[in-house]
């Protein structure tokens, strides 16, 4: 069972996981019946409901508002008729940049004390809404990494596998016992032990999801206090490969990984950038790649890093400023870097030029795109001509930070300014959760492509 050992005293015995449970949503038959809760083909699905193609728009919002977060996103994909009323409502669209929480604790307490009903939060950024729901194979799991609708689930002994919540597909990934002298720590959750050094199970990059030609690519960092441990498998691979550390580096902590252009490229704490040849990375040292000029807005700001691509396919670095030595209560959660402990104040973006080894700061992103960086593999969205209230254009958006779920930066502004959480973002969902909030990008699916026995769950 996926659940942290000291609990806060609750008085009374409370209600039982049954109990808690939130029940299935009353919805009108014809729903079920597109949605796919029968055995009848996807081919029948514009017949089925034909006496409700003509959905106005309004009341395709006030449906979608009752809908749990996976049968909101399946919606379109139910008839072309809801996809079309579906395209001029703002709530869920394919694609759209959403933030992935904990759920909503129905007994009120705020607070999340295990993971055992699979539940989640979806909070669309750009429409404001925020939807709920429950997957099975997140039962006593949490996410641990993903890309666009990928997530890397862990439980507390390091099984991870890779979950499509929407379809419920899953591939298991394998074991971390497969890299030579490592063991998965008896008495220590989410640990593992490698020469009886114990290492922090901090993130899974997932740099390809099983829907690429050449399935799924994926990098594994762990922290072992002076020191980090980095492996990647891919689809086909037995085990996991694990990369060398430089020689005569003694304090080395990961804070991201990525795949570029066939090598794995990892920053550390310290700015340095590494890079490994995947062909021969267990017995070669890394190669340090030149890093970024950065501008020290204040000596006395902690920095923190995250590796991206541009759309022409050039490495990036985002960097995040912030004061720290603060107490941070989300040390409780499941999945938590320490590196990641402080205020973020300011956030500046460098582009590493491959022809000239030279990097360059951007102070835009061309007007109409945002860039969206955490535990999730980095991808950037298309932003509308005036954006919203919350998704604007030329903006670093970063989830999981101390204070609030996530917050967006401007690149346009100066070096001088700093962030006094004026742009933060903050979703309904447990105060205190387990769970980190990551980036998620949901896809509608044609309802033929979920297993039958997944659609009678929506």
């Amino acid at each position: 069972m996926l659940q942290i050992r000291e609990r806060p005293v609750r008085s009374g015995h409370g209600p039982t996981l049954k109990q808690r449970r939130r029940p299935r949503r009353n919805l009108p038959r014809w729903w079920w019946s597109a949605a796919g809760v029968s055995t009848m083909s996807s081919a029948s699905n514009d017949e089925v409901v034909a006496p409700w193609a003509d959905l106005l728009p309004e009341l395709c919002d006030h449906v979608l508002d009752h809908l749990d977060a996976v049968s909101a996103i399946r919606f379109p994909a139910a008839s072309t008729a809801w996809a079309a009323a579906s395209r001029m409502t703002p709530r869920l669209r394919s694609g759209t940049p959403t933030l992935l929480t904990s759920g909503l604790d129905p007994d009120g307490y705020d607070v999340e004390y295990d993971v055992e009903a699979g539940t989640f939060g979806l909070h669309d950024v750009a429409g404001g809404k925020s939807f709920y729901g429950e997957a099975q194979w997140l039962k006593n799991r949490t996410w641990i990494g993903g890309k666009d609708d990928w997530l890397v689930t862990t439980d507390l002994r390091c099984s991870v596998e890779l979950l499509n919540p929407i379809t419920g597909d899953r591939v298991p990934l394998p074991s971390f016992t497969t890299i030579r002298r490592l063991e998965v720590a008896d008495y220590y959750e989410l640990h593992v032990a490698v020469n009886n050094r114990l290492h922090l199970f901090q993130q899974v990059k997932l740099c390809q999801t099983p829907a690429h030609p050449n399935g799924h690519l994926a990098v594994a960092l762990f922290s072992s206090g002076p020191l980090g441990l980095l492996a990647f498998t891919a689809h086909g691979d037995e085990g996991w490969t694990p990369l060398m550390n430089p020689a005569e580096v003694h304090y080395l902590k990961y804070t991201d990984a990525t795949v570029h252009d066939g090598k794995v490229v990892a920053v550390a704490e310290s700015g340095d950038i590494y890079s490994w040849d995947m062909m021969d990375g267990t017995t070669t040292e890394p190669t340090l790649l030149p890093r970024p000029e950065i501008h020290h807005v204040s000596y006395d700001l902690r920095r923190g890093f995250y590796l991206a691509a541009s759309s022409g396919g050039q490495l990036q670095v985002v960097c995040m400023y912030g004061h720290g030595d603060v107490k941070d209560k989300r040390r409780r959660r499941i999945v938590f870097k320490d590196q990641w402990s402080f205020f973020a104040r300011h956030v500046s973006l460098h582009e590493l030029d491959a022809d000239t080894g030279a990097w360059r700061r951007l102070r835009d992103l061309g007007g109409d795109r945002a860039l969206f960086v955490g535990g999730n593999y980095p991808f950037y969205a298309t932003v509308p001509p005036g954006g919203s209230d919350n998704l604007q254009a030329d903006c670093v958006y970063v989830a999981d930070l101390l204070g609030c779920d996530a917050a967006f930066f401007d690149l346009k502004l100066g070096d001088d300014h700093m962030y006094d959480f004026e742009c933060r973002l903050s979703y309904p969902a447990m105060g205190d959760s387990l769970q980190m909030p990551m980036w998620f990008r949901p896809t509608a699916y044609p309802i033929a492509q979920v297993p039958v026995e997944e659609r009678q769950t929506i």
